[in-house]
């Protein structure tokens, strides 16, 4: 067989190589981005004479790779928008140098970029600014948070937002969050200067990573994806600013992009990473790792990798159930002054119980240049420049969407578990500082851990002025560890500090529910709703409080508000078809039912929802009649075998109780069932049937739910030592 070589010569130019006709193209869509006025690179390249005095260093550099900075390897990863100059554009450069850099004809001249304060796509709908804030010559870190109020009539969605600083060369970062508590606004307004400072900046939109970091392109979302904006919401734009040594002034512009549609695809955002880092000082390759574990099959749209100035490697490698592996980033040369966010061509499909490692390596010697300390000291997690951090941030989709509740419950648990670490790791060097004391709180009440919080809260009041927020948290720790008038004490001196912070008034209505004090609890919670309009928890345990006590009207009234400004939420659909139950207006609450399933698929069936209110409204026998509908339309749906169950067991027909709940243990759990709402069905189901067995005094069927309820509650000791006294019977 004959072998036919082909060897492809790199192109040497025997016509001139010219600035206008083959240096300009390769300059303004790889270089100009950065290099041009008000950007971080130092000098422009945006004209024949600036690309001419600086030609052979450029050369220099992109010979050697170092420009343009694309950190990824080239074969990991197939991203769009690669910025890597190929061998021919290279050479091209080199021997428009070696011929004189001749300017060539102006009309093959492409055209110019535009200059930075434009915008990196198509122009925005809506153009926020943020006042102007004065950057001392401090030294040292600052973050600060600028409040950008949204003025929309109405429900929007978002196709996507750009970030735009004045003064990128004072931005190590900016991001993005969503407050719809009112937060930001009353902490705005206490700090006399433009915004407030901390890490309290909202959330991320649903889905979404909206960040700027110097180096990064344009950052095109999914076509088919977009998140809900609502009235009365603001944005909250967190800054982490460097002092220059000397004054600077420091402002940004977000640009918003509406979509014409609902949305089709809804991203889910993983951090994945590790918290638990602790460099030693003279340390040249310290590596730190992690992994999650998807839940789910996912699409990998986006891999956006986030680490200091000690980093030096990242590496992040899918491994799937089959014992393959898939890497999906290698950077071998990190360099924190261009972050990027990846976005695959085509995203990459990862199978349930897929386990994505992330591995970091740093450099912590005082031969490091870019260490910021000098001398090299320990350096452990945190958010100042001179700490440390360990993050993949991963835009994912649910190749089956109804599961997406299974995928964000899941990931919640674990990204707690991980901030707890980086609290306690950062505590360690700055044992007084608020931030992280307040956030080791909130994850341990998160955690069902109050009891943990409330001396870290305690701490916190000691340090500093009163503030209300550490206070509001410290009640909330209390009321979940059972302790409601200690509550109730704590709420009511937030609210001496601060008599507008409505989280405050919602706290104590909570906390006179809690003591049955209904009267007082209903003024406060119309308190909180007026002081936060979208604060959707209010509204909805104000019109539970008044749907207990018979004003259903107005409960409705309430729901019906919530509704307006927040159309997506299943839990307002719930309530609203409880309120219509009760009314027995039947029809308008199944209704109600099956826009809560539809928006949250994990949801029971609409007619067994409407059952179940049926029944508490004393009308078990449309409730029954309901079930036995639901089950022959959801044949494979376990819930209305375990109602129906309980039902018969309830009414002492014992035998048809154990028929049903052997049909309902036989049925598969829903998939999309979230791990908590699979948790709790398991564990009533087995419960009613241990019942059942104790009253039909049947020593088989006890062991037998014992043994499948100590598989949802291993460490329940109760359970095992009953099981253990019905095996030597």
């Amino acid at each position: 067989m004959l072998a036919v070589f082909i060897y492809l010569k790199p192109r040497h130019h025997s016509a001139p190589v010219t600035f206008a006709g083959d240096v300009a193209p390769i300059i303004f869509a790889n270089c100009s981005i950065c290099h041009q006025p008000n950007q971080p690179a130092p000098f422009s390249l945006l004209t024949y004479d600036d690309v001419r005095k600086r030609a052979r260093q450029i050369v220099e550099v992109t010979e050697s790779g170092f420009m343009p900075p694309w950190l990824p390897a080239a074969v990991h990863g197939d991203f769009t928008g690669v910025r890597r100059l190929s061998l021919l554009e290279r050479q091209t450069l080199k021997s428009w140098v070696e011929q004189g850099t001749p300017h060539g004809d102006p009309l093959t001249m492409p055209k110019v970029p535009e200059p930075s304060d434009s915008w990196l796509t198509s122009p925005p709908d809506l153009v926020l600014e943020t006042p102007t804030y004065s950057l001392s010559s401090q030294s040292g870190d600052v973050f600060r948070n600028f409040v950008l109020p949204v003025a929309i009539d109405g429900p929007r969605w978002v196709k996507s937002i750009e970030i735009r600083p004045d003064n990128p060369r004072v931005t190590h970062h900016a991001r993005l969050g969503v407050d719809s508590s009112n937060e930001s606004t009353r902490r705005d307004a206490e700090d006399k200067e433009p915004g407030y400072p901390g890490m309290a900046w909202g959330e991320d939109p649903d889905g979404q990573l909206v960040i700027w970091a110097p180096g990064m392109a344009a950052n095109h979302s999914l076509p088919d994806a977009a998140w809900r904006l609502h009235p009365a919401t603001s944005l909250v734009l967190h800054s982490h600013l460097q002092p220059t040594g000397k004054p600077e002034s420091v402002k940004f512009r977000v640009g918003i992009r509406f979509a014409k549609d609902p949305p089709v695809e809804h991203p889910v955002i993983l951090r994945v990473g590790t918290c638990n880092i602790d460099i030693p000082a003279e340390t040249s390759r310290h590596m730190v790792t992690d992994y999650y574990t998807l839940p789910i099959e996912t699409d990998l749209h986006v891999i956006f990798p986030h680490a200091h100035s000690l980093c030096r490697e990242i590496q992040v490698i899918a491994e799937k159930p089959d014992g393959s592996l898939e890497q999906l980033l290698w950077i071998p040369k990190f360099d924190e002054n261009w972050h990027e966010a990846y976005r695959y061509r085509q995203p990459i499909r990862l199978p349930r119980l897929s386990r994505i490692h992330t591995r970091f390596v740093y450099d912590n010697t005082s031969g490091n240049v870019r260490n910021r300390n000098h001398p090299a000291r320990r350096v452990v997690y945190g958010s100042n420049a001179t700490d440390e951090m360990a993050d993949v941030y991963l835009q994912v989709t649910a190749v089956h969407s109804d599961q997406r509740s299974v995928l964000l419950e899941d990931y919640k648990s674990y990204q707690i578990q991980s901030q707890v670490v980086g609290y306690r790791k950062a505590l360690e060097l700055y044992p007084d500082d608020p931030w992280n004391l307040e956030g080791l709180a909130a994850s341990c009440i998160f955690l069902q851990e109050p009891g943990k919080a409330i001396p870290i809260l305690e701490k916190r009041l000691k340090i500093g002025p009163p503030a209300a927020f550490p206070v509001v948290s410290l009640g909330m720790a209390h009321l979940a560890n059972g302790e409601p008038l200690l509550a109730e004490a704590r709420f009511r001196q937030a609210m001496v500090i601060d008599d507008q912070y409505g989280l405050a008034y919602t706290g104590l209505a909570r906390a006179l529910v809690a003591q049955k004090k209904n009267e007082a609890a209903e003024e406060m919670f119309r308190r909180a709703v007026e002081l936060t309009p979208r604060g959707t928890e209010s509204r909805l345990a104000l019109a539970d409080l008044l749907l207990r006590r018979g004003q259903l009207d107005e409960a409705k009234a309430v729901c019906s508000a919530a509704l307006d400004d927040s159309p997506d939420m299943a839990n307002i659909y719930l309530k609203l078809a409880e309120i219509s139950a009760k009314q027995q207006r039947y029809e308008e609450s199944l209704k109600h039912c099956g826009e809560a399933q539809r928006l949250a698929p994990y949801t029971h069936p609409a007619k067994v929802l409407l059952a179940v209110f049926c029944c508490g409204n004393g009308d078990q026998k449309r409730g029954i009649q309901l079930l036995q509908e639901a089950r022959a339309e959801v044949p494979g749906h376990p819930v209305a075998a375990l109602i129906l169950g309980q039902l018969a067991k309830k009414d002492q027909r014992f035998e048809e109780a154990r028929n049903h709940f052997a049909e309902a243990v036989s049925l598969p759990v829903p998939q999309n069932w979230p791990a908590s709402h699979k948790q709790r069905y398991l564990v009533l189901l087995h419960s009613e049937r241990l019942q059942l067995a104790q009253a039909l005094q049947d020593i088989g069927l006890a062991r037998e739910a014992l043994s499948q309820w100590l598989l949802c509650e291993p460490n329940n000791l109760k359970l095992r030592k009953m099981l253990e006294e019905l095996k030597v019977k």
